[in-house]
């Protein structure tokens, strides 16, 4: 499994890695995550049962992508002296999962490249993913999140032979009803209040930007309500200005990067979570939330609808609509059998549809699939 983001990265695809290759290693798989180096890791070490390569070569700091020669070769040679049977490209917007695609086609190793993505598919942007279509065609098969990603490969031209729709996955022993909000609560000072969350990048698509407008209208209708915002990114110092422009500081608070133990506990301390994005793929994080046990309010985007069904395990609304968050928040904040069933009806289908064992069965067909096609 090739990526660029892993451990100790913050995000979907680090986390997607991170759970599917622990979920095939419990399996009987023997999974290599191949990365690039990170500061204070050593270039080999075990995640648990999965072993890890760190590459050395230089990085583009702000996009945390390979950008190096020397890292190129390496994985070459990786690829081409470790006795592979399949090779798994993460995410087709990392020049190492990209370059593991060429490299297993030019040793005739079976390979498969997950799309975690939706984006822009026609004219000019059509164009621009060329070089990348030009790859994803080369791997025996894609594995795509959610029908909307599918949808999204095969408006570039790949193929919808070559797609195999596999859900993330949750790590259900760590985001599980049985979590204890209470130190979390204790940090924020809170005793009763109520509690909206969200654990999210904090850059432009994500729409952090819109919970904090749509939370200053809640404050009109729930006073004493609460908001605490997890994650880092370029957004932090415009968010913050906006807080203070809005007059709500001693509302909200800004928690950084947290580890995803502490995220669980976050969720699990929760009255709400709020997953605002302008776009995505497969909401990863609300899944979690689901599993923890907290009521869902999701922007009506991507692969949202697919896990969401409106009242009954989440309420969703238009993106960039502040007042329709403002108002859904305050639903769940007011309507206690709403929130009951939410909650209720988000955990049977966390566990039932979106365990990672499930994930990394599908995973393993898929790699079956691609050793057959290619023989």
């Amino acid at each position: 499994m090739v990526t660029d983001e892993f451990i100790p990265d913050i995000g979907g695809a680090p986390l997607y890695v991170a759970g599917l290759s622990t979920a095939l290693a419990k399996l009987g798989a023997e999974p290599v995550v191949i990365t690039h180096a990170h500061a204070g890791h050593p270039e080999e070490e075990m995640f648990g049962d999965v072993k890890v390569k760190r590459l050395k070569g230089f990085v583009i700091p702000q996009l945390n992508r390979a950008a190096s020669i020397r890292i190129a070769a390496r994985l070459h040679r990786c690829i081409k002296y470790g006795g592979f049977d399949v090779v798994h490209g993460q995410d087709i917007y990392s020049p190492m999962a990209l370059l593991s695609i060429h490299s297993a086609h030019k040793r005739k190793i079976p390979s498969v490249l997950t799309c975690h993505s939706i984006h822009k598919s026609s004219g000019f942007w059509k164009l621009v993913y060329q070089p990348v279509v030009f790859t994803m065609k080369r791997a025996n098969y894609i594995i795509v999140v959610s029908n909307i990603s599918q949808e999204f490969c095969i408006r570039l031209g790949v193929p919808n032979r070559k797609i195999m729709v596999a859900p993330n996955g949750v790590d259900l022993s760590k985001f599980n009803p049985d979590i204890n909000g209470s130190s979390m609560r204790k940090r924020l000072g809170l005793e009763n209040e109520p509690l909206v969350v969200t654990a999210i990048r904090l850059v432009k698509r994500k729409g952090p930007e819109h919970l904090v407008v749509a939370f200053s209208k809640v404050l009109k209708n729930v006073p004493d309500a609460k908001l605490a915002m997890a994650g880092k990114g370029p957004e932090i110092d415009n968010l913050r200005a906006q807080i203070k422009g809005l007059g709500i500081e001693k509302s909200v608070s800004m928690l950084g990067a947290l580890p995803h133990t502490k995220v669980a506990e976050l969720m699990a301390a929760a009255n709400v979570f709020v997953l605002p994005s302008m776009m995505e793929s497969f909401p990863l994080t609300a899944v979690e939330a689901m599993a923890v046990g907290v009521p869902i309010v999701c922007s009506q985007v991507g692969g949202v609808p697919e896990i969401v069904t409106e009242e009954f395990n989440g309420l969703m609304f238009p993106p960039s609509d502040d007042n329709a968050l403002a108002d859904a928040i305050v639903r769940i904040l007011k309507d206690q059998p709403l929130a009951k069933r939410l909650r209720e009806n988000g955990l049977k289908i966390a566990r039932e549809k979106f365990s990672w064992e499930a994930a990394a069965r599908r995973t393993l067909e898929i790699y079956e699939m691609a050793r057959e096609k290619h023989a």
